[in-house]
């Protein structure tokens, strides 16, 4: 510790898991995940239609929840606007941005994955492959958004991957 808080120098060995990245296509409608640098499996979804873009960027899992309430009030959408929705147990579902985009089970846009993006921002795709990507996935995988003109926000989630080097090193304390 040298006088360091705690003062005692501690050792600790730990293991780095499989690597885990979605990479997510919302021209093509698709999804491909990789295991460690492999595709594992390719998934049509659907985003966020237009006025609810899906954010383009790198993006990472922040929470997991087997079922989620989603109401579109907590986005700001009003109880009285025609696009407001409120879903109870949506499946499967993983946070992205604090702001409320998941990937999640949407069996009731299921006609539309892979060929639309009908969706409030999510990325939405069968109940099925929500739940093979929940059992895959930790939180701190990475999720990357590509084919929307909405880029991703640095403090919208864990945002830091989309700052460039330098724009990161002026924020530091060190710079």
């Amino acid at each position: 510790g040298n006088g360091v808080y705690g003062q005692t120098s501690q050792e600790f060995n730990f293991t780095i898991g499989r690597k885990v990245v979605s990479h997510i296509n919302l021209k093509s409608h698709e999804m491909k995940v990789f295991i460690n640098d492999k595709l594992a499996k390719t998934i049509p979804v659907t985003g966020g239609m237009p006025g609810y873009e899906t954010r383009s960027g790198t993006k990472v899992i922040m929470e997991k929840y087997r079922t989620k309430d989603m109401d579109a009030a907590t986005t700001g959408v009003s109880r009285n606007d025609p696009e407001y929705y409120n879903i109870s147990n949506v499946p499967n579902a993983l946070r992205v941005t604090w702001s409320g985009e998941f990937l999640h089970g949407a069996p009731w846009s299921e006609a539309d994955q892979g060929f639309a993006n009908v969706s409030h921002g999510c990325v939405g795709m069968s109940t099925e492959n929500a739940a093979w990507l929940y059992g895959l996935t930790h939180v701190g995988d990475v999720v990357d958004v590509t084919g929307s003109s909405r880029p991703m926000e640095s403090t919208n989630g864990y945002g830091d991957w989309n700052l460039s080097w330098s724009d990161y090193k002026a924020g530091s304390a060190l710079d």
